[in-house]
């Protein structure tokens, strides 16, 4: 890809997300339903301007990693800790339901073998750190008692569920 064709590229997918973030937030939803949507009308799906390629996905792990590492530096460790009770509770039930339905849906409904359905209800467990961050951030709730809680569990979450898939 020549350099004037991707600035244009990164152009669009900044504009046109932005663009559709600020209509999100002004239909009261957080900014990342905007940002979704952006990339499903761009894409392969509506207008198919952009393809998922190299330069996108490579993009798209800087963003991940730099949102992440940001939440890092804004994470106050003693407030998350403070909830660790709650946060467990909540953890434990947001791993639970959806790797029992998931396990038992595709074991029973699809008839799939007990390993593949394991994998299915783990591949379940797993949360998007970094959209529940944004939309906690986006909501004003980053820094409250829920929003440390549910933060606190989403960790959780993503441990147990890393932990289970590198089990099976």
């Amino acid at each position: 890809m020549e350099t004037h064709t991707f600035f244009l590229y990164l152009l669009i997918i900044l504009v046109t997300a932005r663009l559709f973030a600020e209509i999100a937030v002004r239909l009261g939803a957080p900014a990342v339903i905007g940002e979704l949507t952006a990339g499903v009308v761009l894409g392969p799906s509506l207008l198919g301007w952009l393809q998922p390629g190299e330069v996108i996905k490579l993009l798209a792990e800087i963003g991940i990693l730099l949102l992440l590492f940001e939440v890092g530096l804004e994470t106050d460790i003693r407030k998350l800790m403070r909830t660790g009770r709650s946060s467990s509770i909540v953890a434990f039930g947001g791993f639970l339901i959806p790797f029992v339905l998931g396990f038992f849906l595709a074991h029973q409904l699809f008839d799939l073998s007990i390993l593949v359905s394991l994998f299915i209800g783990g591949a379940l467990t797993a949360t998007s750190i970094g959209i529940t961050i944004r939309v906690l951030t986006d909501l004003h709730q980053r820094n409250t008692r829920e929003g440390q809680i549910v933060l606190g569990a989403a960790v959780l979450d993503d441990v147990l569920g890393v932990v289970l898939l590198a089990l099976l």
